[in-house]
């Protein structure tokens, strides 16, 4: 407990020479993405499986506290000769409770569709609305440069219920890492 403690407080030190820090009026991202789709019974038995792809994304500043954010993703798996993929379109809010400084922190809540790729399936590509809740960590490498340190995400996918409309929804872990690109400055 004490190392956990220690590390905040190594966190939010690190942000006070920063706070006067303006925000950025545009910024862009990418870089890697992981995910764990949760796989419906009637394909296997009960588990996940592991997606490895990109993530690109973009956000519009509104105030200190608050952008407009854009998120793509594509994961792909291999397994048992089958290459399958799952690409997220989502947009939504992204908060930023203590500003952007050093060491930035946020949340966000984004709202689109994901597709999944199943070849030989009937139909192989589907398409369904999904949404994704989670947060993550920017450290500042300067004015116009940051490191997503990580972008951890829960998000929502409803496929395959055309094969069984008792089919949950399927519960994703998502993790993404990256560059970002600051322009412009309020």
């Amino acid at each position: 407990m004490k190392k956990l403690f220690a590390l905040f407080a190594l966190f939010a030190v690190s942000s006070f020479p920063t706070f006067a820090q303006s925000r950025p009026l545009f910024e862009l991202n990418g870089g890697y993405t992981y995910q764990r789709w949760e796989v419906p019974t009637f394909l296997q038995p009960p588990s996940g499986l592991n997606y490895n792809g990109f993530n690109v994304g973009g956000a519009f500043h509104v105030m200190n506290w608050l952008a407009l954010a854009a998120d793509i993703t594509g994961t792909y798996n291999s397994q048992n000769s089958a290459d399958t993929n799952i690409y997220s379109y989502l947009a939504g809010p992204r908060i930023y409770p203590l500003g952007h400084h050093r060491l930035t922190p946020y949340g966000h809540a984004l709202f689109g569709v994901a597709t999944l790729h199943i070849p030989g399936n009937i139909p192989e590509t589907e398409g369904k609305f999904s949404f994704a809740i989670g947060g993550g960590l920017d450290y500042s490498l300067g004015r116009h440069f940051a490191i997503r340190l990580g972008q951890f995400d829960y998000q929502r996918t409803q496929f395959l219920r055309y094969a069984d409309p008792s089919i949950d929804n399927q519960n994703n872990f998502k993790y993404s890492a990256g560059l970002v690109v600051r322009f412009g400055e309020r």
